[in-house]
């Protein structure tokens, strides 16, 4: 009979009984360093983490979510992976590519004898299969867009025209994937370790149409299987023997929890019952009191928290009234008092972090000029505004926030603020839907560049969300794309951010930042500029005290 670990209320009930303020002692490591509450090790090669809220979708070429992705990335791989350090590009399913000499033809060769996990070969053909999938009209990929710097990508995807084999995606043979780009794009390789790009089972899925994702039935080709699950409980995965570096996995076993509540999140490890804490799962309260134990790692990263705007209802389609939303917002009393610190308030869309790309101005508390344009728009002092609902998914700090961008309307506006709140699928569906009139939002970078963040409000792409389409930002999006000239092409994207800032359908809030809690006999998990962490060859110490350097040493390897 198999054994299963003890069931996640029993652990949730027992973590609970430890309050991160208390006087539970902390215990030490070797040589003086101090972490953040139990190093009793899990036994053999077992990582236990927090995956964070229920994945909404399993499929990678349909999900939109870091608790998706993360899933996807132990189930699926690309033709090419991420550095678990870096990030750069490494060796996927295709273990060599070239590159033609005007940038726009990549020729990946598959390794010989790729499988699926139920052991049917997996081609190139899967990944022209996949590929044109994310792209046809009928998936309603939300990452559709990553893929138009292919040749005819987005004309297809548009529906502009309906034969798919004129998209630049083909295999000449089982071991040869030839994709034709538009125009030279310098993050393509990037792109392609980018979850949108794994293959999908095409067997499988045309075995069991849409029911393809559940366990009993699901494929991957990644260096873990799905082996169980329980909803609001957890996921578990066990090494793929079929995985082409079967060898070089040494986890035995992965347990992730389903669970979205801060405070509980943090108990459980301190508890000892997960080795991980992923960034975001802390709650910024407590970032103060854990900030100075080895265990905790903090760092800047690709990502922004903002507030977008259901430009399709009124009054909301009127930019005046957007711009007094985000004007009468105090973003650095949202980082100083409620964030106690730990993210940087921002007034922009992109994030900081790319060399060369000098922003535009960025947006200020300012509620004299709010006020005048609320006042423009034809709600003086807020008399006569119909009120305005916040939308965000479960999530106490995002509660807490939204509380305090209320009570900000309210003081400067004089609107009445209404919060809901709800879970992470029915939240994606809502927005998504443009069921809603102001809805939290957030995005990391697929990428490093800052394209990621400014695509998004190009008319019609899946993550925009926000009903906005500007005929001049797509312009200069599109010009962008065009411009070989690093410098020049910033330039562009420069006055397509400050455009996008005026029109105000995205309200930013602030830079996140890494904050997470690692034990210290995890190895392989680092911290990164886009919070991607695989988990392919991460492992166990079990002699980790021998390898503990003496505190206030640079520290060994994590």
């Amino acid at each position: 009979m198999r054994t299963r670990s003890l069931p996640l209320v029993l652990l949730c009930l027992a973590a609970l009984s430890l309050a991160c303020t208390s006087a539970t002692p902390i215990e030490n490591g070797a040589g003086g360093r101090r972490y953040f509450g139990s190093l009793r090790m899990p036994p053999g090669q077992t990582l236990r983490f927090a995956l964070g809220t229920e994945p909404e979708l399993r499929d990678p070429g349909t999900m939109s979510g870091q608790p998706d992705g993360r899933f996807a990335r132990m189930v699926f791989e690309g033709l090419l992976t991420a550095d678990a350090q870096t990030l750069e590009p490494r060796e996927g399913q295709a273990h060599r590519w070239s590159q033609s000499a005007d940038g726009l033809t990549y020729t990946f060769h598959l390794r010989p004898g790729l499988e699926w996990s139920d052991g049917t070969p997996l081609t190139a053909h899967d990944f022209v299969y996949s590929w044109r999938r994310v792209l046809s009209p009928a998936s309603a990929s939300r990452n559709a867009s990553l893929m138009y710097a292919i040749r005819d990508a987005e004309a297809y995807s548009k529906g502009e025209i309906t034969d798919s084999t004129r998209v630049g995606v083909h295999a000449p043979d089982d071991s040869t994937f030839v994709v034709t780009l538009e125009s030279p794009t310098p993050y393509f390789l990037t792109l392609c370790t980018y979850y949108t790009f794994m293959p999908v089972p095409r067997h499988v899925i045309e075995a069991h149409g849409i029911g393809w994702t559940r366990r009993e039935h699901l494929v991957g080709n990644g260096p873990f299987l799905w082996s169980w699950w329980r909803r609001g409980d957890r996921y578990e995965f066990t090494p793929n023997p079929r995985f082409w570096n079967a060898s070089k996995v040494r986890l035995q076993k992965v347990t992730a929890y389903t669970v979205d509540d801060l405070n509980t999140v943090t108990n459980l490890y301190k508890s000892g019952a997960i080795d991980w804490c992923p960034s975001g799962y802390i709650p910024s309260q407590y970032l103060p009191f854990v900030r100075d134990y080895a265990d905790f790692r903090h760092g800047r990263y690709q990502g922004t928290y903002f507030y977008s705007v259901n430009t399709t209802r009124a009054p909301f389609g009127d930019a005046r009234v957007r711009r007094a939303l985000s004007l009468a917002i105090d973003r650095e009393a949202i980082a100083r008092d409620l964030l106690k610190g730990s993210r940087d308030p921002w007034g922009l869309i992109a994030p900081s972090g790319y060399p060369g790309y000098v922003s535009p101005e960025p947006v200020r508390f300012d509620p004299e000029r709010a006020r005048a344009e609320l006042t423009a728009a034809g709600f003086p002092g807020g008399r006569g505004f119909p009120g305005v609902g916040i939308l965000f998914n479960t999530s106490e700090d995002h509660r807490r926030i939204a509380e305090a961008i209320q009570a900000m309307w309210k003081r400067e506006l004089g609107i009445e603020v209404t919060l809901s709140n709800q879970e992470w699928g029915s939240y994606l569906q809502a927005t998504t839907a443009l069921q809603y009139d102001v809805a939290r939002r957030s995005w990391i970078g697929d990428y490093l560049d800052p394209n990621s963040f400014l695509n998004l409000l190009t008319t019609g792409d899946g993550n925009n969300r926000s009903g906005w389409s500007d005929p001049e930002y797509d312009r200069l999006m599109r010009e962008a794309s065009r411009t070989l000239d690093p410098a020049a092409r910033y330039a562009i994207m420069r006055r397509a951010e400050a455009v996008a800032l005026e029109a105000a359908p995205f309200l930013p809030i602030y830079h996140y930042s890494t904050n997470e809690l690692v034990k210290p006999w995890v190895r392989g998990i680092h911290q990164t500029a886009l919070d991607v962490h695989p988990l392919t060859y991460v492992w166990i110490d079990h002699q980790w005290r021998e390898h503990e350097p003496i505190a206030g040493s640079r520290g060994a390897e994590r």
